[in-house]
């Protein structure tokens, strides 16, 4: 018992020590432990001490990400943001399109102003022009002053028909965008399915389950006292995680992917980085 507590403590320290800018170290271990629990407004949060404090780019993505899966609205901007520049994620200007309607649809006047930019560098036409102006006359509309110029030099540029067919698209989208009331995400649900789970080697599980599988939150403890903290996926580390050898010393803590660390803070982690680069 002795010895799962001091485990536990070196999760906390471990987590707690990610921020060398904060100013009570045990505020952000608290933190990333209700993100891990699925909190949006934390994962969020986390988000933010990653592509600034950190820089860690691609953790800061996988933060973001799961906050705007979870309905935070000023998660959608970041993840369309990280998409558009290929910053934390590879370069997707689809997906970044997706992500900033729906920040826009949630009344982000910013994000309504992206999306003119995106729409307006596609191939020329009619349709296209008419989207690029409803949304830049929205983005400006709803205070974003700096994209006045983009969208009066569109429209000099457009027949009356193609204006009047922006002023149409620019209705349609206004009976889209959600009732302030609407726009906040609802609250985790704290009725996940938990229990434990035996791997064939050995090792056995705690945690959130999902057909049986680890799927979610959880712990895993090995016959000869290595613990693992973190996010599951279908029956395997996938997410933050953090790695304990058997005497409570952190081997790894960061991304995983299956069973693989892809991102963090290990002697591993920074070797892949470096053979990543360029």
């Amino acid at each position: 018992m002795i010895r799962a507590i001091q485990v536990y403590l070196w999760f906390v320290a471990a987590i707690a020590v990610t921020s060398v800018n904060a100013k009570d170290l045990n505020d952000l271990g608290k933190i990333k432990l209700k993100a891990l629990s699925g909190d949006p407004s934390s994962q969020l949060r986390l988000g933010f001490h990653y592509s600034t404090a950190k820089e860690n780019l691609e953790e800061a993505f996988f933060w973001y990400k799961k906050a705007a899966k979870a309905g935070e609205p000023s998660a959608y901007h970041y993840v369309a943001k990280a998409y558009a520049t290929g910053r934390g994620t590879p370069l997707n200007l689809e997906l970044a399109k997706v992500w900033y309607e729906k920040a826009a649809l949630r009344g982000s006047a910013t994000a309504m102003a992206k999306l003119g930019d995106l729409i307006s560098v596609d191939d020329a036409n009619n349709t296209v022009n008419a989207l690029a102006h409803a949304w830049y006359a929205l983005a400006v509309g709803n205070g974003e002053s700096a994209w006045t110029e983009r969208r009066d030099r569109l429209a000099e540029g457009m027949s009356e028909e193609t204006l009047e067919l922006a002023r149409k698209r620019m209705e349609e989208i206004k009976g889209k965008i959600l009732p302030p009331k609407e726009r906040r995400p609802t609250p985790p649900s704290p009725t996940k399915k938990r229990g434990e789970y035996h791997f064939q080697s050995g090792q056995k599980y705690f945690g959130d389950l999902k057909e049986g599988l680890p799927h979610g939150y959880g712990r895993i403890q090995s016959p000869d006292g290595e613990r693992f903290f973190g996010e599951f996926q279908n029956g395997k580390p996938y997410g933050y995680g953090t790695h304990f050898s058997s005497q409570g010393f952190i081997i790894f803590s960061g991304l995983w992917e299956g069973d693989k660390a892809i991102a963090g803070d290990s002697p591993q982690a920074r070797l892949r980085a470096m053979l990543k680069s360029p």
